[in-house]
């Protein structure tokens, strides 16, 4: 009785103590992938998950909780604790996704209140839809984003945000800057094969939600890669599309590995004939990433690189010379010394060539050799080391360290215009080759032997030269979050950066002849230049060294209750920009005195005798310039309701100027008119989530303040007349405003509708005349109200996808440009051109089709046979993609003044992918 009595006794006490654990696995909802790094809270029990995407709380006492979920969206589930072990899945999807979020156990949605206008790119759409396509492309139907491909050629794409090039897009790879240090480009000939580990895009329009600094005036392009899946898997995929493009990928993801290891790696090779004529390309991709949890931190390396080399199409051409009659319709003027007709695929930098003539430029198509003249080579290597520690459960710490190194550059012929052409208006390589070898002299065929260099070597006056842009880039990204409260988190950082980029001329074919004469290396002896001998024909292609140093730090803090949430971004950087000309005559600086001692000088001074052996002779470098930029930028969000919210946000940016505004290549010295850039910016946005309907509606006011002429301006030099010399203009501002919206309504489960708008207003805003003193010199300009061109400022998409059965698709969508004004130096808009419109190109319409279908086979192991189908432009449609106003075309603001690019005509990619 009486053991029986305590038994009694403790009963409630064991009840009321028992405790499980709650292991979490989040998952992204659209796919199997896991979400590393998402925060996860469950009462008083918080944290992230793992690069895995799990977590797990012990000790859990029984009882039901609320579980929230955050990654950019949420969920939120409730659980009930009430045994040892509890497995949980939660799946967050993209704030565009309509369907219910599923998780093991009963739930209400809560969305995570981002106050920034954002689209995330799942993988599925990228499968579906990039059809081989450089990344850029896919970001079309996303509001405010315009990417064409340019020339046409394999990885030329370009992309702009809001009207901002993407020199003024933040490009980030899971979380990396990759936008060039010197001049912000991106170049995604680097990025092949970037696709086949991608997890996914955020395209943030505006400063964005970046906590590190970013040149990010029109947004921020974040690509992220895939992490470790919770199970392996294996994929192979085989494409064949326009152009001959064939293209093998495979790749192999271990899954978690016993002692808390994971691998992945990936590949891919293509091989194209190109779509337009002459550009054909070869290119590879590799990836590899180790991961492995040691206690409470959570390492990874990668590392991947993409060698390609591809046929380009270099210059935009008067309308005429694709099409007359078209020019004609759109009102040109047409001369019969004009060249036109020559059709839309047309591209005269390529020519054929015997067949066992050597050279990277030479390609095989269609069982012949062809010689491309413009050839674009390169492979970048990014190598990237990441440790994660969660110290506590309040407090966690990322360390970032990564690598680049790139080499590689574009060729093209000393004298292209000059140089023989065929009949079809081709380069005729035979005749550009027995030029070097022969000369005609009074009707006798005589050898190129100069005596004055060399009495049996031939002499080339027409080379093949490549001009090299290698770079060497170590960067650190560290930055600790800290939960303060059950609402406050604080997060800072450290952001460092190094960069130098190598830049030179180099003969890379001397095409029948055995040397060239150059004379621009002011420090070497011999004229006679030869394969791999570096040369210049213009002061500022002169061999040279650019450095670029970015020092940073942020702070953010964030809160967040039921219904509003805010931050606000602190960040600071300084930039370091330095200078070295191999070319220019060396120098020393003696007292007051600097001495420019070239390789046949010898210099007296002080009864001294100077030579480019002399002590302290060194190159001509121009030291260091630091210049501090940074931002401010506040956000916040409030819930209205369960299925609405509105946001606002707000962003000051002082911009650090381009390389190309500090140094002056031409003479390797500082710019004496250097300020930053001020951009001011403004959001305001409106969400709607249901589950049969979402859209996303905002509106936005960009004032872009002091933006610099590229390379500065070119005046007379005060010194010397004859002379030149290049000045920043400063004072040029543009406002970009617009309002954006993108929706989609599920009918049924079978049928979805989707639709994006953006329609903006952007306009130069600056009436100035700029007094330079030094320079004895007044620049005027009128360009106040004139729009901005480069892109269309109306953007619309509509689209309808079926799903009639399982796992079969399809997708029709149509996109419309408008309002579409030509590219146009606003610093010429004066006198009789004052406040003159740039010519607008016609606005066009472009039909693509997708389909699929995924046949899954297996019993244990389940099998995936998948099937994509895609035609780009279905109905052809030729239009302009790309329009230039220039004086190289005419003198005017009409059609006769504009070189344009058309867009490729139908385009088709195929392919047949295998996974398990």
């Amino acid at each position: 009785m009486k053991h029986l009595l305590s038994v009694l006794f403790f009963i409630p006490l064991l009840v009321f103590s028992q405790v499980g654990q709650v292991n979490i696995t989040v998952y992204d909802g659209n796919s199997t992938e896991t979400i590393p790094f998402a925060s996860v809270r469950m009462g008083d029990f918080r944290g992230l998950t793992d690069d895995f995407g799990k977590i797990s709380f012990s000790d859990v006492p029984y009882g039901k909780y609320t579980l929230i979920a955050t990654m950019l969206d949420s969920v939120s589930i409730q659980i009930d604790v009430k045994q040892p072990i509890l497995q949980i899945e939660a799946r967050i999807k993209s704030p565009i996704e309509l369907e219910e979020v599923k998780v093991t156990g009963s739930f209400i949605r809560d969305e995570r209140k981002t106050p920034i206008s954002v689209t995330k790119i799942e993988p599925q759409k990228i499968q579906e839809e990039l059809a081989s396509r450089d990344i850029p492309m896919l970001l079309n139907a996303t509001p405010g984003v315009y990417a064409t491909q340019q020339g046409g050629g394999e990885g030329d794409a370009r992309v702009s945000v809001r009207g901002f090039s993407q020199r003024n897009v933040g490009v980030l790879i899971d979380g990396v800057p990759v936008n060039d240090m010197e001049n912000g480009a991106v170049y995604w000939s680097n990025w092949f094969g970037l696709d086949v580990i991608t997890g996914g895009i955020q395209v943030q329009r505006g400063l964005g939600a970046t906590k590190i600094s970013m040149p990010s005036v029109g947004g921020t392009i974040n690509i992220l890669t895939q992490g470790i899946t919770s199970k392996m898997k294996v994929f192979a995929k085989q494409e064949y599309g326009s152009g001959n493009l064939l293209r093998t990928s495979v790749g192999y993801n271990s899954g978690l590995l016993k002692g808390g290891w994971g691998i992945t790696l990936a590949a891919s090779f293509k091989k194209s004939d190109g779509t337009i004529l002459g550009t054909p390309s070869l290119g590879g991709f590799y990836y590899a990433k180790i991961q492995k949890r040691l206690g409470n931190h959570l390492l990874s390396f990668s590392v991947f690189g993409a060698p390609q080399k591809h046929a380009q199409r270099a210059y935009n051409q008067k309308i005429q010379y694709w099409d007359s009659t078209a020019a004609i319709n759109m009102g040109a003027t047409i001369t019969s010394a004009s060249s036109y007709d020559n059709g839309y695929d047309f591209n005269e930098h390529w020519g054929y060539i015997n067949k066992d003539y050597k050279s990277k430029n030479v390609f095989q198509v269609g069982g012949k050799s062809i010689y491309a003249e413009r050839l674009n080579y390169f492979l970048k290597n990014q190598l990237t080391l990441k440790d994660f520690w969660v110290i506590n459960e309040k407090l966690s710490m990322s360390n970032i360290v990564y690598a680049s190194i790139g080499k590689g550059g574009g060729t093209k012929l000393l004298k292209f215009s000059s140089a023989a052409k065929d009949e079809n208006g081709q380069v005729d390589w035979n005749a550009v080759i027995k030029n070097n070898q022969e000369i005609d002299f009074f009707g006798q065929v005589q050898p190129t032997v100069d005596p004055n260099y060399s009495p049996t070597l031939l002499k080339a006056s027409n080379v093949m030269t490549s001009s090299v842009n290698n770079h060497y880039w170590v960067g650190y990204l560290g930055q600790f979050d800290y939960e303060i409260t059950k609402n406050w988190n604080f997060a800072a950082g450290l952001d460092y950066r190094f960069y130098r980029g190598e830049h030179y001329r180099e003969i890379t074919d001397l095409l029948g002849g055995d040397y060239f004469i150059n004379n621009a290396d002011k420090n070497s002896k011999d004229p006679m230049k030869k394969v791999g001998d570096k040369i210049a024909e213009q002061p500022y292609e002169a061999h040279r060294y650019g450095y670029v140093q970015w020092a940073g730090m942020f702070a953010q803090a964030e809160f967040s209750n039921a219904r509003w949430s805010a931050f606000i971004n602190v960040t600071g950087n300084v930039n370091g920009y330095s200078g070295v000309d191999f070319f220019r005559a060396r120098s020393i600086q003696i007292d007051d005195t600097t001495l420019y001692i070239g390789a046949f000088d010898t210099i007296t001074y002080n009864g001294e005798d100077y030579t480019t052996d002399s002590k302290g002779v060194d190159y001509d470098k121009t030291g260091y310039k630091w210049i501090p930029g940074g931002t401010v930028k506040i956000g916040a969000n409030y819930i209205i309701a369960e299925h609405s919210n509105v946001f606002l946000n707000l962003g000051y940016l002082s911009r650090n100027p381009m390389y190309s505004n500090v140094i002056d290549n031409t003479y390797n010295h500082f710019f004496n008119e250097i300020k930053n850039e001020i951009i001011q910016a403004v959001e305001v946005g409106y969400n709607f989530r249901h589950k049969k309907v979402a859209f996303s509606v905002n509106g936005y006011f960009t004032n872009w303040k002091n933006k610099p002429f590229p390379n500065g301006l070119a005046v007379p030099n005060p010194d010397d007349p004859m002379e030149t010399i290049r000045v920043n203009i400063q004072g040029m501002d543009a406002i970009h405003m617009g309002i954006e919206f993108d929706g989609v309504w599920k009918i049924i489960k079978q049928l979805s509708l989707e639709a994006s708008i953006s329609y903006g207003d952007w306009t130069w805003n600056s009436s100035k005349t700029i007094v330079l003193p030094a320079y004895n010199k007044e620049i005027s300009f009128d360009a106040k109200g004139v729009h901005v061109g480069d892109a269309p400022q109306s953007m619309y998409m509509a689209g309808i996808r079926i799903d009639p059965i399982k796992h079969l698709y399809f997708k029709i969508q149509y996109q419309y440009f408008d309002r579409f004004y030509s590219d146009f130096n606003p610093f010429i808009l004066k006198g009789q051109y004052a406040r003159h419109e740039s010519w607008k190109a016609p606005s066009y319409g472009l039909l693509n089709i997708y389909g699929g279908y995924k046949f899954i086979f297996g019993q244990k192991t389940k099998y995936a046979l998948t099937l994509n189908a895609s035609v780009i432009n279905t109905i052809g449609t030729r239009y302009i993609s790309d329009a230039v106003l220039s004086n190289t075309y005419g003198s005017g603001f009409d059609i006769n003044s504009v070189g344009v690019m058309y867009g490729p005509g139908l385009k088709f990619n195929i392919g047949l992918s295998f996974d398990f």
